[in-house]
C-alpha cells in the first residue's frame, strides 16, 4: 500500500470515530507505517511503532477479546 493511500485510509477510520464522538489519541503500528509517523503525528495522535518480531500485547489482547465475543455469539446467530 503506498503512503498516500495508507494516509487516505487512516484518515477515514479517525475522522468515522470523531463522527460518534470519540477521540483518537495513540495509534499502535507496525513498521510499515513508519514513513507516515510524521504525517499522522502533525494531526495531534502519537504513533507507536512497534520493532520487527515484536507484538503489541494490547493489539492481542484486543484480538482476544473480539474472537472470544464471536465465538460466543456465533452459535446464537
Amino acid at each position: 500500500m503506498k503512503n498516500k493511500a495508507k494516509v487516505t485510509s487512516i484518515e477515514k477510520v479517525i475522522q468515522a470515530y470523531h463522527n460518534h464522538r470519540f477521540r483518537i489519541h495513540d495509534i499502535l503500528e507496525d513498521g510499515q507505517f513508519k514513513p507516515i509517523q510524521q504525517i499522522i503525528e502533525e494531526k495531534g495522535i502519537s504513533m507507536n511503532i512497534c520493532a520487527a518480531d515484536e507484538h503489541v500485547p494490547e493489539i492481542k489482547r484486543y484480538l482476544r477479546l473480539v474472537k472470544g465475543d464471536y465465538y460466543c455469539h456465533y452459535p446464537t446467530i
